[in-house]
């Protein structure tokens, strides 16, 4: 718990140094009827030990086992990445504007970009942005420059629910209409029996795996569509082919970042160097210096809104540099055999456990092919979910709150963490399931 001291000495000294008499002048652009007019409800003042101590009775004891995904997974992360990111010239998130003092952030840009590149099997990818949902937000608006006259946007009911709220949210006072693209009952995949190549659309939006863990045919999109994929489980590529897409967007969390209650993470953007003057965010390229030295700098700054104001194609400043680091060092150490071995034993976790809930009564909803994530109808073995939960054993995301028609169906999420564990797993669940 760090210490932050503001006495009333100091404060002045800070209101003086701003020329401010009063505090409360700060705040005379929020209107009077916007105010609080009494002192918040905090608790104390306490001792620093009894803060703590409080602090620490207030934590919900973590769940024992949790089989929960829904776009954040649990991987091992080595120590070592902890141990790099740590280290002090790396503590800033702040745009480096200026080169000569920016090399090794720079540097780490440039991996994070490279990486991205491999991974999606796309031509270019930029420098991070906050997360996958504002990176699928940020892919449509790219799509809607490159297709300016264009106004429908097509998205798959399987792309995450969140992501989609907040696609909603950017394209709320946009020249644009979402329209809903429904899921095959039988194989949980995407129905894109409804697209036409028309010069109407701004592009199709779909997620591989989807959020059932199904993973989509992006074949089935009619030729000459925009298409934006979105991968919210990012291990799936080390194994899966890339989506064919214009643009992959997506999460960075499972290469490296923590799950930290929801966050911050890091979302990643990869497009065709056709688009690259579309593209959002900052793009770090290498060059030489008049020395003839290796040399990095952010290239194309003309997009950015330090340049172009209110005509750039991104407001991206700050991003996620940190969380950038933490998955580019995260990657440089697994390497592609590493990441292979991580994703097989994922997916082998989820294949098993998916197997022991069949024989139990409880089997797999959807018939397309997944990775490490599927949906499990539970409704012929009421009370198992209830019965693990209260021993900390979450068996998944109940799906009835997002999908009433799945009620009493769960989406669980296996991954290399559970992989040594599995017999323990399914000899937990079978000694429930047969006493319920």
């Amino acid at each position: 718990m760090r210490y932050s001291g503001l006495t009333p000495t100091t404060q002045r000294e800070m209101l003086q140094a701003i020329g401010v008499e009063r505090q409360e002048s700060l705040f005379a652009s929020i209107p009077e009827t916007c105010r609080m007019k009494r002192p918040l409800d905090v608790y104390g003042p306490l001792p620093e030990s009894a803060l703590l101590d409080r602090l620490d009775g207030m934590k919900v004891p973590p769940p024992r086992v949790s089989l929960v995904g829904a776009g954040l997974y649990s991987h091992y992360i080595p120590s070592v990445v902890d141990s790099l990111v740590n280290r002090s010239e790396w503590v800033t998130s702040y745009t480096p504007y200026q080169p000569e003092v920016s090399q090794g952030t720079l540097v780490m840009y440039y991996e994070f970009q490279t990486y991205v590149c491999q991974l999606t099997g796309q031509e270019i990818a930029n420098g991070g942005l906050y997360d996958g949902s504002t990176a699928l937000a940020e892919a449509v608006l790219m799509a809607k420059r490159v297709r300016p006259k264009a106004k429908f946007v097509y998205v798959s009911e399987s792309v995450h629910p969140e992501y989609r709220a907040v696609l909603a949210t950017y394209l709320r006072f946009q020249d644009m209409e979402i329209r809903v693209l429904p899921w095959d009952r039988a194989s949980g995949r995407t129905d894109f029996t409804a697209l036409t190549n028309s010069p109407d659309i701004v592009a199709v939006v779909a997620q591989t795996p989807n959020f059932f863990g199904v993973i989509e045919d992006f074949a089935a999109i009619p030729e000459g569509v925009f298409r934006i994929a979105v991968v919210n489980e990012a291990q799936s590529l080390a194994l899966l082919t890339p989506p064919a897409a214009d643009i992959t967007v997506g999460e960075m969390q499972s290469l490296g970042i923590p799950i930290q209650l929801g966050g911050p993470t890091a979302g990643f953007f990869a497009t065709r160097k056709e688009f690259v003057r579309q593209m959002p965010g900052r793009l770090v390229g290498r060059s030489l210096d008049r020395h003839g030295s290796e040399a990095y700098c952010i290239t194309l700054a003309t997009r950015e809104q330090f340049i172009r104001r209110e005509k750039a194609t991104s407001n991206i400043c700050t991003a996620s540099g940190l969380m950038c680091l933490r998955s580019a060092v995260y990657l440089s150490l697994m390497g592609r055999k590493g990441l292979q071995d991580v994703a097989r034993k994922s997916a082998r976790a989820a294949l098993a456990f998916r197997s022991a809930l069949a024989e139990l009564g409880m089997p797999t909803k959807f018939g397309g092919p997944s990775f490490n994530e599927f949906v499990v109808d539970a409704r012929r073995r009421p009370g198992v979910y209830e019965a693990l939960e209260k021993r900390g054993f979450l068996l998944g995301l109940p799906l009835g709150p997002l999908y009433p028609e799945l009620e009493g169906h769960y989406l669980v999420a296996l991954t290399e963490i559970h992989y040594p564990k599995m017999a323990e797993l399914i000899g937990e669940v079978k000694s429930l399931a047969h006493h319920s």
